[in-house]
């Protein structure tokens, strides 16, 4: 692709505090060949205000709001795809932000290499208190079914989706069934796409990943529902890949490792989320040390073991 168009969908519902950071690192991008598609989830609060101050920005392509309110992001991420004009899509949620040069540095990495569907870069994990930023290195491509098996089978990857490019023509050829999940919709997108060409991690923080007590990733993982629709997202792939031993066991013991860290609402969601997952299921556990070799190998060596 050169100088591809791309559609940057905003889906808000009651962001207003956030919108003009959100926005202004939309349509202040280095790189300037795109359209924004705003969608309003029926806000009660006065994001039509804030939203309405760039009615008259000549990147902006339409500004849709509901007359009900969804409660799906995904019903909304669906309706910003169908209406793109751009061969790439960027779904820039309403509470987060990014770097200015976010889109220029993942199309010029896209541009070094051959069937790519999808481009996501590192992100800040941050709070109104504090960021956790990570260290930055060169920039990855690998093959897609293979960063399914060896990166996606152990949780969703790209966690962020403020952070992430990936091809309307090929999203347009995937089952739309994550639509119909609340927390792990991403997650199921990702694994989908990725089965039809190559994925570029470009290793520096250009997305900034807004968390808060109350916003829907924390509530989703207190409720146990990030947990459990996580299985099903980890058992599709198991169903349609061809996995080894160590793929399955390491695979699984990273993801109970990961889900054992989650804050749960009581000790009933805790039961549940251990019923979903068995976690006796291969009868082999192993230790942390190991499972923290594992992780250091790959990123020091940047290699997928």
């Amino acid at each position: 692709m050169k100088n591809p168009l791309v559609s940057v969908i905003v889906p808000n519902y009651n962001h207003a505090r956030y919108l003009e950071q959100r926005l202004d690192t939309v349509f202040n991008q280095t790189y300037q060949n795109f359209e924004v598609i705003i969608l309003d989830d029926k806000s009660t609060d006065n994001s039509l205000e804030v939203i309405q101050r760039y009615k008259d920005n000549s990147h902006l392509s339409q500004i849709v709001v509901n007359e009900q309110n969804t409660g799906s992001p995904f019903k909304q991420w669906d309706k910003g795809i169908n209406l793109a004009k751009g061969e790439l899509i960027w779904i820039a949620e309403s509470d987060d932000y990014n770097e200015l040069t976010f889109l220029e540095e993942l199309i010029t990495e896209w541009g070094k290499h051959k069937d790519v569907v999808v481009a996501f870069s590192q992100y800040v994990l941050f709070t109104d208190d504090w960021a956790s930023k990570s260290k930055e290195h060169s920039a990855q491509c690998f093959n897609g079914i293979r960063y399914i098996k060896q990166r996606m089978l152990r949780g969703n990857q790209i966690k962020n989706a403020s952070g992430v490019l990936f091809k309307k023509n090929i999203y347009e050829q995937i089952s739309k069934e994550y639509i119909s999940y609340k927390s792990a919709g991403d997650y199921l997108m990702w694994v989908m796409i990725l089965r039809f060409g190559n994925v570029i991690k470009v290793n520096k923080n250009l997305s900034y990943f807004r968390q808060t007590i109350s916003s829907v990733t924390s509530s989703n993982k207190r409720s146990g529902t990030t947990a459990c629709e996580d299985k099903k997202v980890h058992d599709y792939i198991e169903k349609e890949y061809s996995l080894n031993w160590w793929q399955k066991r390491v695979a699984y013991a990273l993801k109970l490792e990961y889900i054992n860290t989650f804050q749960v609402a009581d000790e009933v969601v805790r039961m549940e989320i251990e019923s979903v997952w068995n976690k006796d299921k291969y009868h082999w556990k192993p230790n942390s040390f190991l499972l923290w070799m594992i992780g250091s190998l790959e990123r020091h060596l940047n290699i997928l073991l």
